[in-house]
């Protein structure tokens, strides 16, 4: 069954958009929709541990990340506001959820910063989106931001040649810093797509150099080009934003 794990990645990205697709037309029904995930992703990490188990890759940290990334794209799903753009969604999220699929057990630095940084962009804009929307859910929405970042920063770190120690208090560092900044900006006046980049900015940030500290090959240099890639992304997205002054 191994050799069949390609058209098994490609079923689990079409079957994510058939699930979600049968429960949100015309509109979400969350009260069905989120059980459906739920099962859906259920099912994906059963055979994603299988998977990992017979290519003797098994790990914790591995597992993880797929169903990081199944509810980053539910996050963001629930979020676009018409068809079209949920449509266009997922198709992108087809050949994404895909891909990773595909890859899942590789080891690349390249390829696990890229899947962080995916996952960690949908999970923050879906929860700075019902933080605003519904803020009765606000203290769940920290909780989730700090459950969410620890898993996520951990299982990036899984293969820093440092011990546990060092990873797992890295790890509870970051995503501490990050449930703390979630709560802070939630008290400015901001939609919550600028709260979640400043947030997914601050994750990225500190991920990155936290990453370099532990190789010891933290500097100067390093600090600055991450520093103007942040930059420069955020006044890329600030000017193709189509400001108003409201009346």
């Amino acid at each position: 069954m191994i050799k069949y794990h390609k058209i098994i990645s490609v079923s689990i990205g079409l079957i994510f958009v058939i699930v979600l697709q049968k429960f949100a037309t015309p509109e979400p029904i969350f009260r069905f929709l989120l059980p459906a995930f739920i099962i859906f992703a259920g099912a994906v990490t059963l055979y994603n541990r299988w998977y990992l188990m017979q290519k003797q890759k098994y790990n914790i940290w591995i597992l993880v990340r797929p169903g990081l990334l199944l509810a980053a794209g539910f996050g963001i799903f629930l979020v676009i506001p018409n068809e079209t753009l949920r449509g266009l969604f997922l198709l992108l999220s087809v050949f994404v959820i895909t891909f990773f699929e595909i890859v899942l057990g590789n080891f690349a630095e390249n390829i696990l910063l890229n899947e962080t940084l995916f996952i960690a962009f949908g999970l923050f804009f879906g929860l700075s989106a019902l933080y605003q929307y519904a803020p009765i859910y606000g203290t769940l929405c920290v909780a989730a931001v700090f459950v969410f970042s620890f898993l996520l920063s951990r299982s990036f770190y899984e293969f820093v040649p440092k011990g546990d120690d060092a990873k797992i208090i890295g790890s509870l560092a970051l995503s501490m810093f990050c449930s703390e900044l979630f709560w802070a900006l939630n008290f400015l006046p901001l939609h919550f797509s600028v709260l979640a980049l400043i947030l997914f900015n601050f994750f990225y940030f500190t991920l990155i150099l936290n990453y370099y500290h532990l190789f010891h090959i933290l500097n100067l240099k390093k600090l600055q080009f991450h520093l103007f890639l942040i930059v420069v992304c955020s006044a890329l997205v600030v000017a193709a934003t189509p400001w108003k002054i409201l009346t």
